[in-house]
């Protein structure tokens, strides 16, 4: 009789303990679903503002294109009243090249940098996971020969490399620019002598070497037409001034 009634207790001992492990597992399926929802949620606003970003981005780039043409006119009106003025307007539009303010189009080249895809990466390799992706430093090097290798103009991702441009790491992101941010792959164009750009990479010292030897991406195409877009932002010197004659 003693052993039916421990029987009896330990069997509604197990039924509670079922009951609780149950609730336990349903509590936690129902948090995952709230948290789930939440971030699906969350990625929607985040699309929607992204939108309507884009949207106040490409209205103010129009206007000011209606700006620069009316500035345009202006500056044709001022050049046939001064002397030398078509001169000065030259000097002008070669002022505007250098400091990225217009889009240019010339031949050139494409080049894509990629991270290493996963699949490709044996368990065996001794190398760390970071040697498989793209880095600032990377993006630096493969700029810094275009412009050894007499690129004229350089663009990152649509975004217009000037000489105060930053290209830094920003955790799984790189910040190019001001506070432009791109994820791989990163498609970079430059303008210049197609032949001598591409065959730039080709020295034994270059970076495409080093990228390429640990299985990144790194693609470079000669195109008789690329197009890069002006550079959008503020361009400030605080210190920076001319030295005058005598100094």
């Amino acid at each position: 009789m003693k052993i039916r009634k421990d029987l009896l207790i330990l069997s509604f001992m197990t039924m509670l303990l079922s009951f609780f492990i149950v609730k336990c597992f349903d509590n936690q399926r129902i948090g995952y679903d709230i948290g789930v929802t939440t971030s699906v949620r969350k990625i929607q606003e985040l699309r929607s503002q992204l939108k309507s970003l884009q949207e106040a981005n490409s209205q103010l780039k129009e206007k000011l294109k209606q700006k620069e043409v009316v500035l345009n006119k202006y500056e044709e009106e001022a050049t046939g009243r001064i002397y030398r003025g078509e001169e000065i307007r030259a000097q002008l539009e070669q002022a505007r090249i250098l400091a990225g303010l217009t889009d240019l189009e010339g031949p050139g080249v494409e080049i894509i940098l990629n991270d290493r895809k996963r699949d490709t990466i044996m368990p065996s390799e001794l190398y760390s996971i970071s040697d498989f992706i793209v880095h600032d430093i990377d993006l630096l090097e493969v700029v810094n020969e275009l412009k050894a290798a007499g690129a004229e103009a350089i663009a990152i991702n649509g975004t217009r490399i000037l000489a105060t441009s930053r290209i830094s790491c920003g955790g799984p992101t790189i910040t190019v620019g001001a506070d432009q941010r791109f994820t791989p792959p990163f498609i970079i164009h430059a303008i210049g002598d197609p032949d001598a750009l591409a065959s730039y990479f080709k020295r034994p010292d270059s970076v495409y070497h080093v990228l390429t030897f640990y299985g990144l991406e790194f693609s470079i195409k000669k195109l008789d037409n690329v197009k890069i877009p002006r550079y959008y932002g503020d361009v400030n010197f605080n210190y920076a001034r001319p030295v005058e004659g005598g100094e």
